[in-house]
């Protein structure tokens, strides 16, 4: 083809030569006319093939999907947001042609609703004559077209199912606007406190001095943690260098005796009687409380990945007591329960002030820990890198001071940024953080609103600013801040948060009535198209809160440290699981069902806080000694111990339970005084 070509910028032949004889002359000397017509034939057949190879698939799958579909089709019932929908038309005709029992290939070419056939795939879902005149519908594959077409306007919300929990639309989803008015009125929510008008120009006056103060601190090098590169115009943060106290903790714990996970558990329980919140499942027609051996027996049996087998052979407790008081005493709510009876008298304790990362805010940490699962359940997930061949869940945790507040259990699929705001609200302790620190997985395009109305505050641990700058937006014009080091990326359209308020205090009246989750409400917003005016202003709301926190992130060096050292903890408490966890071999979580892993992760949780319940009472103990001492020395040491510590506990052998309790607390304290 290319010596072909030739021939048309060939000096040898001039301008008055007529083209027939360049012509005859190609087809002697390189190519015949045959052989061209066939390289043409097989070129543009190519260009096709990807499609015809598609539709000629599907011809041989019609069977399949039609057996599998048709059932689930002729059963739902769809609705649309949208009056006159084609394809809800086409799905009629569907059902009115399978409900006579006939086919659609009987029917007229003229039947199929108008609007469900793109110019595109004319050509092969009607057949045509000669004359180019349709004469018959491709009938499996226009079934196969429509059915694919169900699923993508499903999945945008166009279509919905109302009898579905996770296919309705937004506006089921949401409270009514006659119950909005009431439940605005009742609730306390701090972001309707004030008009929005008064909301929004407070926050983009705010919004605007950051931007003014951040870069004239930046022209003027006072920002000492951040390194701005001229050359490239790029913003870097300096590491920053924790000191660490590992060999004062190593110390100070290595002077505790070494005791039993069984002592230590009926040690905090005399403190807090955790154990009195596992109820009976029938209370009315039991009289006898349950044997607290037994209860410390059965979550030692879950927590440490035993199972009330193992746990039978390792210990003086028979497998039938083990077996009765998981099944008639352990569920989540009593799980939870005595969770909250550990973590409320832990915050009770003189040593817990000294916890404390910042003076006035009380900072809480969220982030993931992944757990392999003994028997598949609904939501274990494969994941080859933290499971290789096998499933697994994610035990999702809220910790504030060292406290595991909250823990649920998600998939290994989800995204961990959907649960950030309902393992918050959800706290059923005594403790409440005003800030919720989280690696780069707990920002979506949502998180940053919903903490805002609510009066809580996300601050995520950023690893790389340079990338956090196309969030960064202003509220004036970008003209404003040309002379600036670093520019807005965009300017937020204030009118669009204005405009569709109303909708948005909807959104905020449900999730404070714990009518829908977080989860659910940002997969629906997410699969909206992107002019819809409610996810617009969504997410302009977001963009305006998380511009803010970005400045003051990148100017003040103590929420970068707060935040990183509010994580380093959470990163301990999954340290302390984890060995917890794997006493039974691997770091796995027992249960053939979803609420039975739930509660082996519960029982985790309950002896990592008793733990923390048991070093924060010796820890109160000496500050309590120290201070009346006046020994500084010794109160400024005990505010660099961690009380997430298990090298002086045994978790392994042979356990033996007896009411008596060996820990000497008094020995304890007097040992390490002296």
């Amino acid at each position: 083809m290319r010596r072909f070509a030739t021939c048309f910028v060939d000096d040898n032949f001039s301008n008055e030569v007529c083209f027939g004889e360049v012509r005859k002359r190609a087809f002697n000397l390189i190519l015949s006319e045959d052989e061209l017509r066939s390289a043409l034939s097989l070129s543009t057949h190519k260009s096709t093939q990807e499609m015809d190879f598609r539709w000629e698939s599907m011809d041989k799958l019609g069977k399949r999907f039609k057996n599998q579909l048709r059932p689930l089709i002729m059963a739902l019932d769809f609705s649309s947001t949208v009056a006159d929908n084609p394809w809800l038309e086409a799905l009629s005709w569907f059902k009115t042609v399978f409900q006579k029992q006939d086919s659609l290939g009987k029917q007229a070419i003229q039947n199929y609703p108008e609007g469900t056939i793109p110019k595109r795939l004319h050509h092969y879902l009607i057949e045509t004559n000669t004359e180019g005149k349709s004469i018959k519908l491709n009938t499996d594959r226009y079934e196969f077209w429509i059915y694919r077409q169900l699923k993508k306007r499903l999945q945008a919300g166009e279509l919905y199912l109302e009898d579905s929990i996770y296919h309705r639309c937004l506006e089921q989803e949401l409270v009514s606007l006659e119950d909005k008015a009431i439940i605005l009125k009742e609730l306390k929510i701090p972001a309707l406190a004030e008009p929005i008008e008064k909301c929004l120009n407070d926050k983009f006056a705010e919004l605007h001095q950051l931007w003014m103060d951040f870069n004239e601190d930046l022209k003027q090098g006072r920002l000492k943690h951040l390194r701005y590169d001229e050359a490239t115009k790029t913003l870097h943060l300096k590491k920053h260098h924790e000191h660490k106290e590992e060999e004062l903790q190593n110390n100070f714990y290595a002077q505790l005796p070494l005791c039993d996970i069984t002592d230590v558990l009926q040690f905090v329980n005399e403190q807090c009687d955790f154990l009195s919140a596992f109820t009976h499942i029938k209370p009315r027609y039991v009289k006898q409380l349950a044997d607290k051996k037994s209860l410390i027996a059965v979550i030692i049996a879950q927590a440490l990945n035993h199972g009330n087998v193992k746990m039978a052979e390792i210990c003086d407790i028979p497998y039938h007591t083990l077996q009765d008081t998981y099944q008639s005493h352990v569920r989540l709510s009593t799980l939870k329960e005595a969770n909250d009876r550990i973590s409320n008298a832990i915050a009770k304790m003189v040593i817990f002030p000294y916890y404390s990362i910042d003076l006035v805010l009380l900072y809480g940490g969220v982030d993931g820990q992944k757990y392999e699962v003994e028997h598949p359940t609904v939501k274990a997930r494969n994941s080859k890198k933290y499971f290789k061949k096998g499933k697994g869940v994610v035990a999702y945790t809220l910790l504030a001071h060292h406290i595991p507040l909250q823990t649920e259990l998600i998939g290994a699929h989800e995204h961990e940024s959907y649960f950030v705001f309902d393992i918050w609200y959800n706290n059923t302790t005594e403790v409440v953080p005003d800030v919720v620190t989280g690696d780069m997985h707990c920002i979506n395009k949502g998180n940053f609103a919903i903490m805002d109305w609510f009066g809580s505050q996300l601050f995520p641990r950023f690893t790389n600013l340079e990338a956090q700058r196309k969030h960064l937006y202003c509220g004036r014009d970008s003209g404003e801040y040309k002379d600036c080091l670093i520019q807005p990326a965009g300017q937020l359209d204030r009118k669009l948060i204005e405009e569709d308020w109303h909708n948005l205090q909807r959104i905020i009246a449900t999730l404070a009535t714990k009518e829908m989750k977080q989860s659910t409400l940002i997969k629906k917003l997410c699969t909206f198209t992107s002019g819809n005016p409610t996810r617009k202003a969504f997410f302009e709301y977001d963009k305006l809160i998380r511009s803010i926190h970005t400045l003051k992130y990148m100017r003040d060096p103590r929420i970068q440290q707060n935040t990183h050292r509010s994580q380093n903890r959470v990163e301990s408490y999954h340290a302390l699981r984890a060995a917890i966890s794997q006493v039974g071999g691997r770091k796995q979580l027992l249960g053939r069902t979803d609420i039975a892993v739930e509660i082996s992760n519960q029982c985790g949780r309950l002896v990592a806080n008793a733990i923390n319940h048991y070093n924060s009472v010796i820890l109160s103990k000496m500050l309590e000694a120290y201070e009346r001492m006046e020994n500084k020395k010794g109160v400024a040491m005990l505010k660099k111990i961690s009380p997430v510590r298990w090298g002086h506990l045994h978790f392994q052998g042979h356990f033996v339970f007896s009411d008596e309790i060996t820990i000497d607390l008094n020995a304890i304290i007097a040992k390490l005084l002296s």
